[in-house]
């Protein structure tokens, strides 16, 4: 069986590797000259894989499709036009004999988490999101026990609160917390959501629309915005803070390990695969993350073993508990699972992890005595 992923590039130089192209230079020519070439290209398969092996012996074949534009042209372009490359994208994986498509990164934002695509399209479509916000919580829960910090006397903030991820992370989130800050810019919707949350588990919510105040509030952040830059500062981190960053491109600058020793960032909704250290492909070596894969890539991958060709994360908000539990189990059964915790170029260390343990006893101390 064969799975396909459509993926974008987040920068020209990102394209220029998928393309094998070497005429691609922000040095020789203008970004918006680039842009404008980018723009005109059709979609293309840059990237192909077989017999992928899951733990269980099920076997897989894999095609990465590259839809030609960047985050920014995906946001700012008309819907329709960004829309049809997408669609011309996962015709050409089904073209290529792939049975299921996973939406990568801005494909899924447009046309409400692959909603759109899916009623167009004779393929079966996943955002991917299931496992990727399965993958985040799964990544707060294993941060926080090294650190050793109690989520029941913790202030939670979910960034991108009202979308597919951050909603499915909230909801979850909320059941665990002490207390919670959401943000997200679509007001109405924010406070909506807010108060359901507060209602079902008894806990106080507060609602933001910048994300400034509630960085210093919190004590664990899971970042899952579609904005195009940083917007988390590492100085208003709290001393001791969790931060999963889960948004492409990033919410907070990957140097923040660097700056910022007394906190724990990590690229969030990335996961294990059995098979990583096998594959030898270079265009792979170059674009994917160090330690795993993106999510959305993984659920595609776990739903070819499984077989599964059918629409499975489609569409906003419809992410359930039930789905998440049910993914997990997937993922488990096939040699999946949670990747290392690392931030750009940087793994933790036990050193960095234990220093960081510390903290969250001292705070607690701290707090203990002046109760």
């Amino acid at each position: 069986m064969k799975v396909a992923f459509i993926a974008h590039p987040l920068n020209i130089g990102m394209f220029s590797v998928m393309a094998g192209e070497s005429d691609w230079n922000t040095k020789l020519f203008k970004k918006e000259t680039l842009k404008q070439r980018l723009r005109r290209k059709k979609p293309f398969a840059f990237l192909e894989l077989n017999g992928l092996l899951s733990k269980t012996g099920a076997k897989i074949d894999l095609v990465a499709i590259a839809c030609p534009f960047l985050p920014d042209q995906m946001i700012v372009l008309d819907e329709k036009e960004v829309l049809e490359k997408i669609i011309q994208s996962v015709n050409l994986a089904k073209k290529e004999g792939a049975e299921i498509v996973s939406l990568g990164g801005f494909t899924s934002v447009i046309g409400n988490e692959g909603e759109k695509v899916a009623k167009v399209v004779n393929i079966a479509v996943t955002s991917g999101n299931t496992y990727t916000a399965s993958l985040a919580i799964q990544g707060i829960l294993s941060a926080a026990d090294l650190v050793g910090r109690d989520l029941k006397k913790s202030h939670i903030a979910v960034f991108g609160a009202t979308g597919d991820i951050g909603s499915a992370c909230a909801r979850v989130l909320a059941k665990k917390a002490h207390s919670m800050s959401f943000v997200a810019r679509n007001e109405k919707k924010l406070d909506g959501l807010a108060s359901e949350i507060s209602k079902e588990n008894k806990i106080d919510i507060q609602v933001f629309k910048t994300t400034e105040d509630a960085t210093k509030k919190a004590d664990i952040i899971i970042s899952a915005t579609s904005a195009l830059t940083t917007i988390i500062d590492p100085k208003n981190l709290k001393k001791g803070a969790i931060v999963c960053d889960v948004a492409l491109p990033a919410n907070i600058a990957r140097e923040v390990s660097r700056i910022r020793k007394d906190v724990l960032v990590f690229e969030g909704g990335l996961s294990s695969v059995p098979f990583i250290e096998k594959i030898q492909d270079k265009k792979w070596c170059a674009l994917m993350p160090q330690n795993g894969i993106y999510g959305c890539l993984a659920e595609a991958l776990l739903l070819g073993f499984e077989s599964k060709k059918e629409n499975y994360s489609i569409g906003r908000g419809n992410i359930t508990e039930e789905k998440l539990t049910e993914i997990w189990k997937i993922a488990q059964k096939h040699g999946l699972g949670l990747s290392e915790f690392f931030c750009g170029d940087k793994f933790y260390t036990k050193e960095e992890i234990a220093f960081l343990y510390n903290i969250s006893i001292r705070k607690g101390e701290e707090a203990h005595a002046n109760s």
